[in-house]
């Protein structure tokens, strides 16, 4: 079973420092560690990966771009990843749940990285925000610890 990434997890798992490093490594291996365990990721979360990671706001020690840049490429190119590529279809998708969920422009990219999912089979999330996508009933959230 797939199990999707959020942002928020990826750079959890990937900057030793961040507050959730250990949660995010204990989830992620433990999925990978099942029979036919499997991450899904979509480039809109690489990408969100590359902002933040690189943030020297956010961290300490950011990564430099060309090192995140190399982070990203090995996640995406990974066997155990599962390489989610919207197509037309999640853009209608997109726009539909936003309308029906009556959600904000704050909630578009959550919304997007919902759809993305759901059209691609996925129907676990892994992410700290479980609140910003329990509005989906067709996703399991599913929380680090």
């Amino acid at each position: 079973m797939i199990l999707g990434v959020d942002t928020d997890v990826l750079v959890n798992w990937a900057m030793e420092g961040a507050p959730r490093h250990r949660a995010s490594r204990r989830l992620l291996e433990k999925e990978l560690g099942r029979p036919a365990g499997r991450l899904g990721l979509t480039t809109q979360v690489l990408f969100e990966f590359l902002h933040v990671c690189t943030d020297p706001r956010r961290f300490e020690a950011p990564l430099s771009m060309d090192r995140a840049n190399d982070v990203a490429r090995d996640i995406w190119s990974a066997s155990d990843v599962e390489r989610i590529q919207p197509g037309p279809a999640v853009f209608e998708r997109t726009l539909e749940l936003l309308l029906s969920l009556k959600l904000g422009r704050k909630r578009i990219l959550d919304t997007a990285l919902a759809a993305a999912l759901e059209s691609a089979g996925v129907h676990r999330l892994a992410t700290f925000n479980g609140r910003d996508f329990a509005v989906f009933p067709f996703l399991e959230v599913v929380t680090p610890r």
